[in-house]
């Protein structure tokens, strides 16, 4: 079963490539040093949790078109839920575990799909829902349907963001034009993204009906003390991780196994037979290289030796990412703690006479 998700190797030149990779590391940085600000020792167990979830539902492709699937990108979500800064982190996490871990998305094209998905989906999601939160009630009503129109424009944006990086640095002798690759990335994706909105405002939804306080948009600012009557913020988290373990465990097994918006639109102008290798024509697939970890023990969401283990795969990715992403903003925060209470040095202008 081939779920793989992402931007391969040799799709985009290495140039461009590289470029990505220094922009995304330069912005991934900056991200870590606002997210310090909000940081606190509720949002730390939940950005962990958000990351977790996000491999999960990450998993379950969806059917948008005959042939053509679609799955969660989950930077509107991210950044509903936990803001936009790191909301960033978290799908970056969920895709650098699913680059090293599971071989998805190739290594040299990891810029490319932090760029697209963390920083560039997350933006737009988290901008639109801005917006929108200034015209609809601050209820859970309100937050999911504004997470749902934040979703869809999030993943239409992130899908021209690699159409851009297709003119800069792709070199294959198309049949189509850059104009139909976008028309053909927009609309499959603005399909996806339909799909996307139901999940992310089912997702706000519920967590804003049960602790409203651990919701980012409903308060465009820090989380707010927690409601006295909502569940314990560690009883949350645990919670969300066995709902996230049941969908990468079981509900992944139902997920389609046709090519995702991505995939499906880089093969257009070839042929393929039935085990989907390229027998003719001319497009963007071609040049597809294998991923570097592609004989890893974790490699296409499977376990080496094992059959039938795609379930065993998201559950151990599962229990990876909230463990990175945990550690992740847990060092995060200790250090914005060790900065706020470290004693300061003495004015001492003007103490000589």
């Amino acid at each position: 079963m081939n779920i793989a998700m992402h931007i391969s190797n040799g799709i985009i030149g290495g140039p461009v490539s590289l470029a990505y990779g220094v922009v995304a590391v330069v912005l991934l940085a900056f991200c870590l040093s606002k997210a310090r600000q909000d940081l606190s020792e509720r949002l730390a167990p939940m950005a962990g949790l958000v990351a977790a979830f996000i491999f999960a539902v990450q998993m379950l492709n969806f059917p948008v078109l005959p042939g053509v699937s679609g799955h969660l990108l989950g930077g509107a979500l991210a950044a509903a839920l936990v803001g936009p800064w790191v909301g960033a982190l978290c799908v970056s996490v969920v895709l650098i575990v699913q680059a090293l871990i599971f071989a998805d998305g190739g290594l040299s094209a990891l810029g490319l799909n932090i760029s697209n998905m963390a920083l560039l989906g997350t933006a737009v999601g988290y901008l639109v829902l801005v917006g929108l939160m200034k015209l609809l009630p601050r209820t859970a009503a309100g937050v999911g349907l504004a997470v749902f129109f934040a979703s869809v424009l999030s993943v239409v944006l992130a899908s021209q963001g690699f159409v851009l990086q297709f003119v800069l640095g792709g070199d294959v002798p198309l049949t189509i034009g850059y104009g139909e690759i976008s028309a053909t990335m927009a609309g499959v994706h603005a399909l996806i993204g339909v799909g996307e909105g139901l999940i992310a405002a089912v997702t706000v939804t519920t967590v804003a009906k049960v602790r409203p306080d651990l919701v980012y948009a409903l308060h465009g600012d820090r989380l707010a003390r927690p409601a006295e009557s909502g569940l314990p913020t560690r009883t949350f988290v645990l919670a969300g991780l066995a709902v996230a373990a049941v969908l990468a465990g079981g509900v992944s097994y139902l997920a389609s196994g046709d090519p995702d918006g991505l995939d499906a639109t880089t093969l257009t102008g070839c042929t393929v037979d039935a085990d989907g290798v390229i027998t003719g024509g001319s497009c963007i697939a071609q040049q597809a290289a294998d991923h570097e970890l592609g004989g890893s023990f974790l490699a296409d969401y499977g376990i080496t030796g094992v059959d039938n283990a795609t379930g065993l795969a998201g559950l151990i990715g599962v229990a990876l990412t909230f463990a990175i992403g945990l550690a992740i903003f847990w060092g995060v925060r200790r250090r914005r703690t060790a900065a706020a209470t470290a004693p300061q040095a003495p004015d001492t202008v003007g103490a000589e006479k």
